[in-house]
Parts: structure tokens; sequence; C-alpha cells
């Protein structure tokens, strides 16, 4: 009777270890896919803000932010790769990685609309001051 105990033991322990093993993998593999899109979705923003700029000049502050973006926070990473790109209207910028031990692989790539926000502010403003200057037209056309 009390071989019962060790015979379900020997079976269901081996699952219940492979079992946790494999999920403690794979939060692992969901924080690196979560981390990778987020480390390259704010590179190409910063990429985004970079006013009147080259390319060349976009990519370098690509790569020197890169290295403190991406730095050493993945885990259990292998053959992790980035490229950025630049032209007159969009940054993009993409990165890919491989967890060492399963082999799973997880990549991310945003695009962000090159805009120079200084530009945008003095747009809207003079907007403003036209519709102001407009509504106060109107308003003296009116008495």
């Amino acid at each position: 009777m009390g071989g019962y105990f060790t015979v379900e033991a020997s079976m269901i322990m081996p699952m219940v270890i492979i079992l946790t093993g494999m999920i403690v993998y794979l939060t692992f593999y969901l924080y690196d896919r979560c981390i990778v899109s987020q480390d390259v979705y704010i590179l190409a923003f910063h990429g985004s803000l970079c006013c009147g700029e080259e390319t060349e000049d976009i990519k370098q502050t690509i790569r020197k932010e890169s290295d403190w973006r991406f730095g050493k926070k993945y885990i259990s990473t292998a053959n992790f790769a980035w490229n950025a790109g630049a032209d007159r209207s969009m940054v993009t910028v993409e990165a890919k990685g491989k967890m060492a031990t399963v082999g799973w692989g997880f990549e991310a790539k945003w695009e962000a609309q090159r805009i120079c926000p200084t530009n945008c502010v003095r747009n809207v403003r003079l907007v403003k001051r036209i519709k102001s200057g407009i509504e106060n037209k109107f308003s003296r056309e009116k008495k």
C-alpha cells in the first residue's frame, strides 16, 4: 500500500517540475518581447523628434541612446541585433533576438513620423492668432 505514493510521486513530480520550468521560461520570453517593443518604440520616437537633422545624425542619436536603452536587461537572450533607418519623413527601428536556452525568437519594429515640435507649436499659435483675428473682425462688424 505504501508503494502507490512512491509510484504516483515519481510520475507527477517530473511533470510538475517541467511545467514550472516552462512557465518560468515563458515569463522570460514574454518579458523580453515586452521590453524590446518598448525600447524600439522609445528609440523611434526620440529619433522622430530630431528637428531638421540629416538622416545620419538621427541614426547617430539612436545609436548613442541604444547603448543605454538595450543594455543588459534582457534575460537569457542570444543573437540580439537591432537596426535603425531614417529618411525625410520616417524613422524606423527594429530589433530581434532569441532565447538562448529554448530558441524562441522575438522581434519588434516601429516606425515614427518625423516631426519638428517647435514648428508644430508655432503653427498652432499662428492658427490661434488667425482665428482670434477673424473672431475680432466679425465681432466688430456686428456692433
